[in-house]
């Protein structure tokens, strides 16, 4: 029988079969990995503990015809201090929902392993109970850097019609509804009628945004500005994703909102 092994981040665990759980992990050798742990729903499982979600540990995979098989499993971070606030579990649950969502078995890439290393990790740190307007921040931080990585977050220095740089001066700046593109107001003026729906940014939004990409997750807990800013830069994000090919539309800002509100 074969056997992979590598460090993972434990994603998900749901209920399989009677005793079992499917889980699915994402390692830093192998990227997306899904399979059965027996018996891990019984009282007496010894690896319960070991493949709870949002923890990392050392996996140790049989290959099999239908569904792979978790042999082993060995703790190596719990991140227990992500468990110990509602705002933390409500950023990293949807998060981590939205990466599943945006990976492919076989892709493997050890800066997405990074990626979630760093969101447990910020999560992990926070000083107090996070309003909804910094959570949601957050998770759009942490998800404008994911779209990065797999090739889906737009131009936003530029405009994607006319390659011109957005100017800080405070220009129109429109965002197209059909693709997640940014045009600037001279593009938008000639393609207007075809996109009566575009919704026009503000150049603080768009600073909220480049930011929140370009710095590390961890200063988004020093970047100040107004409710209505935060959660401008969070309604764009959405929209963004509403472009992206995704399986299911992603639930974070809802389920955030929805827990802190």
């Amino acid at each position: 029988m074969a056997y992979l092994r590598d460090r993972a981040v434990v994603l998900r665990s749901t209920a399989f079969r009677e005793h079992d759980r499917r889980i699915v992990l994402f390692g830093v050798e192998h990227g997306l990995i899904e399979a059965v742990a027996r018996g891990a729903s019984s009282r007496d499982a010894r690896q319960a503990g070991h493949i709870v979600p949002m923890t990392e540990a050392e996996v140790l995979i049989a290959k099999g015809s239908v569904f792979d098989k978790l042999a082993v499993a060995k703790l190596v971070s719990a991140h227990s201090r992500v468990r110990q606030r509602l705002g933390s579990l409500a950023f990293v649950g949807g998060f981590f929902d939205l990466f599943e969502r945006l990976q492919k078995p076989g892709i493997v890439d050890a800066t997405l392993f990074e990626l979630l290393q760093d969101v447990l990790r910020v999560a992990g740190s926070l000083p107090d109970e996070p309003s909804t307007e910094r959570a949601r921040l957050l998770y759009t931080a942490a998800a404008l850097k994911l779209l990065d990585r797999v090739g889906f977050a737009p131009p936003l220095s530029f405009c994607a019609s006319c390659r011109e740089g957005f100017t800080s001066d405070g220009g129109e700046v429109w965002l197209l509804p059909t693709d997640g593109s940014f045009v600037c107001a001279d593009c938008y003026r000639t393609i207007r009628r075809a996109y009566p729906n575009a919704e026009e940014v503000t150049s603080i939004t768009l600073g909220i945004l480049r930011f929140l990409r370009r710095e590390p997750l961890a200063r988004v807990l020093d970047l100040s500005g107004t409710p209505e800013h935060l959660r401008s830069a969070s309604f764009v994000l959405d929209r963004l994703l509403a472009q992206t090919p995704l399986p299911r539309a992603p639930h974070g800002s809802e389920t955030i909102t929805a827990l802190l509100s």
